[in-house]
């Protein structure tokens, strides 16, 4: 009995500091990758991002708790404004996914028809007076910048077949039927529910370009990180505010939970992404994904 314990216990001791040294090992891969790809414009980006930051937190915020929201918009704008000056630093596309960039397009479109001319899902402090909303119109001008830019461009690889005209279709007519009445206008409450619904889809075709790349050093990972730090803290504000959603006059549960599994979708499929890819950093191999074939539906 003596020597299972003392058995148990090394044993337990070794895997603990296995995994010490593999989280030290992932830790430091992704510091050294992250370092790498850090020149003089994306640190210059950085201390200006994060001086913005300090001021508008002070300045346009009342530091409560919704302000959340409009922090996560602004960590979005900052990954597609990196996203910009990689394209115009290496004057290439790289493996930027142009068709999710096309699907960005309705998606800030759905949600500014909504945050523009009503205040159901905006911040409740200063914030949601204009500098939520200008996060995102500074995202969609980024996006269509992009777009224009890419139009007939030589360094914009092919991608394989997206159903991204049905996917619109489809998430804008779930919308239609499954929405939460946090708005006074049932048309504002669709746009911002088929917005986040679409939202989910956003990143597949460019993580499926990254996989077929089969190339770490291609990765764009701090518009990446970005755009999981911007999907986490609206999942984890929507959770904490998820009763906010439920329809007072039928107590109807079904359109919260729709909203929340969605963000957790989005957040889960970027999680997936990023232990791919910090595990590939740290091994030193190149990535693999996990495939979807579209080609039956052309």
């Amino acid at each position: 009995m003596f020597q299972y314990t003392n058995s148990h216990q090394t044993n337990a001791c070794g895997n603990a500091q296995s995994m010490n040294v593999k989280a030290a090992k992932y830790i430091e891969a992704l510091v050294a990758d992250l370092r790498e790809q850090t020149g003089p414009v994306e640190a210059g980006a950085y201390a200006v991002f994060t001086l913005l930051c300090i001021v508008g937190w002070h300045m346009f915020t009342d530091g409560v708790f919704s302000s959340l929201i409009t922090f996560s918009s602004v960590i979005q704008l900052f990954g597609l404004v990196l996203t910009m000056l990689k394209v115009e630093k290496q004057k290439s596309f790289g493996s930027l996914s142009i068709k999710s960039l096309q699907l960005y397009v309705p998606v800030y479109v759905l949600r500014l028809m909504c945050t523009l001319f009503h205040e159901g899902y905006l911040p409740a402090d200063r914030s949601g007076d204009w500098a939520y909303q200008l996060a995102d119109v500074l995202c969609l001008l980024i996006v269509c910048f992009l777009l224009v830019k890419a139009h007939k461009n030589p360094t914009v690889k092919a991608e394989s077949y997206f159903p991204s005209r049905m996917v619109v279709g489809g998430c804008f007519l779930l919308a239609c039927y499954i929405f939460p009445r946090h708005n006074l206008g049932i048309w504002a409450d669709t746009f911002w529910t088929g917005s986040l619904y679409l939202e989910t889809f956003v990143m597949i075709p460019q993580l499926r370009l990254l996989a077929q790349e089969m190339s770490v050093e291609s990765l764009t990972s701090h518009s990446i990180a970005c755009t999981f730090i911007y999907r986490a803290s609206n999942f984890y504000f929507w959770v904490v505010c998820r009763l906010e959603l439920v329809r007072e006059r039928d107590q109807d549960y079904v359109p919260g939970y729709f909203v929340v599994a969605a963000l957790a979708i989005q957040t889960l499929l970027l999680c997936d992404f990023i232990w791919f890819y910090v595990k590939a950093l740290a091994n030193r191999t190149a990535m693999t994904l996990p495939g979807m074939d579209y080609s039956d539906y052309v």
